[in-house]
């Protein structure tokens, strides 16, 4: 049967967090490097025993002669054993005693479980009832009760943010997508031709200055600056729903109702036919709002159809006039059922009368992408930026990409 030893699965970092805390409640100057170096190495130093614990311990956090006895004492407290029991050995040496150790580290979770324990017991992380060892080699199990800590799970709000969106469940793809829209704070703006007032920087306002002048006899004693007033510029998000695009569409209609709710962007979605769902996706409940997304486009997850699509919106008697000096976000993988020829025609017309083009494209993520397929190869030369976003830390140049105010 093997041998548990000391910290085979507790989490340390928590561990030298509550110990060193400890140790300067009662009264030892412990700094946050002597906490940082006895973390560090409880992980070089490996298994340890209650005599390594406490040398490595002691020459983390003790910087005096004068701390010694206190040290000792929050040690005994905490472990049941005084510092002249242990021997002065060595770590790694052969006459340390693992079992000892893993068993008073037991007794003290037993303890603890039960009630019976000082508020000053450190918190393991982990605390499993049940634990399962090697058999005696006939097949069979044994089952140790508290013998050993197993590592920690990792919480259910944590999130892969390198992992691809088609990887992803329904749980995580609605955590992404609530980070997509508290990173979304950035907007891009224009600059126009009115003037507005500015303290330090700016041109000289002649005329202001010389009207003001007139207040101390014509002499001027304060030069008036302008600069430019500079206003949001529209955005255009239009989000590919057809079948190809399914395990990508919900994390980038969360991108789309992020710029939707906080500024007003216009955002479309497309996949035999063009279809406006600004309204839809404006709802307060970011669930609701997918969910009558997904109910108003009647195509989604159908074949594609993209440059009808824009040019549906190209031409449309109200809409079409969003896309003049808008910052246009086209979410497709290029896939097209249309000659790629009208769609090289509409993406040079889109490119002319809008301020930048964005497409996120999340097969463009892998190493070996190239642009083969008919309507990628047709639009990528009228589009200023080629995005993966297929992962949330992409997502990122993405909302760069979509906030900057020059054209790349």
């Amino acid at each position: 049967m093997p041998q548990p030893v000391l910290f085979a699965g507790v989490d340390r970092a928590a561990f030298a967090s509550a110990f060193g805390e400890r140790l300067r409640r009662s009264g030892v100057d412990v700094s946050y490097a002597g906490t940082e170096r006895f973390a560090s190495g409880l992980d070089a130093v490996g298994p340890l025993t209650l005599a390594d614990l406490y040398w490595l311990s002691r020459l983390s956090f003790v910087t005096g002669r004068a701390q010694l006895p206190t040290f000792d004492a929050v040690f005994r407290a905490v472990f049941g054993v005084d510092s002249g029991q242990l021997p002065t050995k060595r770590w790694g040496s052969p006459q340390s005693n693992p079992t000892s150790a893993a068993a008073h580290l037991t007794g003290l979770r037993r303890a603890g479980a039960s009630g019976d324990a000082e508020p000053a017991r450190l918190p393991w992380a982990t605390l499993p009832s049940v634990a399962t060892a090697e058999g005696s080699g006939d097949g069979s199990e044994e089952l140790l009760d508290d013998a050993v800590l197993h590592e920690l799970l990792p919480s259910p709000l944590d999130i892969d943010i390198d992992r691809p969106f088609d990887t992803l469940d329904e749980r995580e793809l609605a955590l992404v997508g609530a980070l997509i829209e508290e990173a979304a704070t950035r907007w891009p703006h224009r600059r126009t031709r009115r003037q507005r007032a500015s303290h330090s920087q700016g041109t000289v306002a002649l005329r202001r200055s010389v009207r003001r002048s007139m207040r101390t006899g014509g002499d001027v004693v304060e030069l008036l600056r302008t600069r430019q007033r500079r206003q949001p510029r529209p955005v255009v998000i239009i989000v590919d729903v057809s079948g190809s695009m399914e395990s990508h569409a919900r994390a980038y209609l969360h991108l789309a109702r992020a710029l939707a709710v906080g500024r007003r962007a216009e955002v479309f979605a497309f996949a035999t036919r063009l279809t406006r769902i600004t309204p839809s996706i404006r709802l307060r409940s970011p669930s609701d709002a997918i969910d009558h997304v997904t109910d108003d486009v009647g195509d989604r997850f159908a074949g594609t159809r993209l440059a009808s699509s824009m040019r549906a919106l190209l031409h449309h008697r109200v809409w079409g006039a969003t896309v003049r000096g808008a910052v246009v976000v086209i979410c497709s993988d290029g896939w097209d059922t249309d000659e790629p020829e009208q769609l090289e025609r509409t993406m040079r017309r889109v490119s002319l009368i809008a301020h930048r083009v964005v497409w996120i494209n999340p097969r463009a993520a892998a190493d070996e992408f190239e642009p083969l397929t008919g309507g990628m190869a047709a639009a990528l030369p009228y589009c200023d930026r080629l995005l993966a976003g297929n992962t949330a830390r992409s997502m990122q140049q993405v909302i760069e990409a979509i906030s900057e105010d020059g054209r790349p």
